[in-house]
């Protein structure tokens, strides 16, 4: 408890801070999945608007494994929660161009390969 080192994430107080700040991304994230998928299936969204409710989600992912990567914690959904995100957001997302399909499986794979580091037992 408290203090143990002198990095500015070598307390326990920082690290749940940490954690608090990455577990608000993932909500995040799982609002926005929540929203886009309500758009759709009422079909009241536009294109726009149901791209808008994505704009988010592969930014904080990239935010979550960065912190993760380089703080060497914080939170990371469990990995198949990461899968069903990825699920998710390819079926909602509507840009069908080879590089981005590119970056957003990437960025997904990057982030269940360390969910799967971090939840294993």
């Amino acid at each position: 408890m408290g203090s143990w080192g002198p990095g500015n994430f070598d307390n326990d107080a920082a690290r749940d801070h940490l954690f608090e700040v990455t577990r608000e991304l993932a909500e995040q994230i799982d609002q926005a999945l929540a929203d886009a998928i309500s758009l759709k299936l009422a079909g009241k969204g536009t294109d726009i608007e149901l791209a808008e409710s994505l704009e988010t989600v592969l930014p904080n992912i990239e935010i979550m494994c960065v912190l993760h990567e380089s703080l060497g914690g914080g939170f990371l959904p469990e990995p198949e929660s990461a899968a069903d995100w990825q699920t998710q957001f390819e079926h909602l997302d509507l840009d069908g161009v080879p590089d981005r399909r590119e970056v957003v499986r990437s960025t997904f794979e990057r982030l269940r390969r360390l969910a799967q580091q971090c939840w294993e037992v």
